[in-house]
């Protein structure tokens, strides 16, 4: 495993996080184009002008709500027409899929520059070997707003590889090799694009992404409110003589509403293993090949 951002959670299991390029999700999820014609244009305008009016009620309202508060009304008006004119930009969406009578959600992390490693909100927890610290910048890209559940990995592979046994528990006991079986499976029941994260995707996403408001943890300042970790999983709390992992999403998420960012379990990212450097990247994808092994990111805490 490479790069344990604290360790205070000595865990053995290790599971895994879905990613996907940002131009994987659904083409039907299209904000802006309300007459469902494929393309957003002037005519969605006056389909949306039409539909406030009260004289259409036959639009796509999901898309319709251009600036997505949960109401349709003017200010969508200006939003889509701002849009048209190229003035902004629209945010991605989260998209939730499902398998068989599971669902999960995958998380927009929108692209920026951040710096990566061992920084200093960390102090005495961060490892040498995320030094030296740089700066990374990423392109747009999707990660889950969980970790993959043991439901969710039985819908698609028909077993439970893990130790501590509970549907809503993050999957574990599971290798690099057999993740990407799962993926593989997976992609062919969604016909999408699912993947690991990179590591630097991962980081970024674990940070907060552009929303990061620097907190040693993901999350928060106070481990205990956003992590399940060695100091607060213990037999005197779950009423067992050993450590364990626990249900995903009971401790507070971070600025992108990720949950388990930090403890409860290790994640396997795409890449193999490798040393950083001083110098800028721009979404970095790892070695092409290493001695060692594939990135898993410890504790995920920070």
């Amino acid at each position: 495993m490479k790069h344990n951002y604290k360790t205070l959670l000595l865990r053995l299991s290790v599971t895994l996080m879905l990613a996907m390029t940002s131009n994987a999700l659904a083409a039907g999820n299209m904000r802006g184009d309300v007459d469902d014609d494929g393309e957003v244009g002037i005519a969605d305008v006056t389909s949306l002008i039409d539909y406030i009016l009260g004289t259409i009620n036959n639009i796509n309202e999901t898309n319709a709500d251009i600036d997505r508060d949960g109401s349709i009304n003017i200010a969508d008006v200006t939003t889509l027409i701002d849009y048209i004119l190229g003035t902004i930009t629209f945010p991605p969406d989260e998209e939730e899929f499902n398998v068989g009578d599971v669902s999960f959600t995958m998380m927009p992390v929108e692209g920026g520059t951040f710096t990566m490693g061992a920084t200093a909100e960390q102090g005495n927890d961060g490892s040498e070997r995320e030094k030296p610290v740089h700066q990374v910048t990423l392109d747009t890209y999707y990660i889950g707003q969980i970790e993959v559940t043991q439901a969710l990995w039985v819908a698609v592979m028909g077993s439970n590889p893990s130790h501590f046994i509970g549907n809503l528990n993050p999957v574990e006991n599971v290798s690099w090799d057999d993740c990407q079986d799962f993926i593989a499976s997976l992609n062919r029941i969604t016909g999408r694009n699912f993947r690991l994260p990179t590591e630097a995707e991962w980081e970024f996403a674990a940070r907060g992404g552009n929303e990061s408001q620097g907190y040693k943890y993901a999350g928060g300042d106070n481990i205990d409110n956003v992590a399940w970790y060695s100091g607060n999983d213990s037999w005197q709390i779950r009423g067992t003589g050993a450590y364990g992992t626990h249900p995903v999403a009971t401790r507070m998420p971070n600025e992108l509403m990720l949950f388990d960012m930090s403890g409860n379990v290790h994640e396997w990212c795409q890449d193999w293993y490798g040393g950083y450097s001083y110098e800028g990247q721009t979404n970095p994808i790892g070695p092409a090949r290493s001695e060692e092994r594939r990135v898993g990111k410890e504790c995920r805490s920070r």
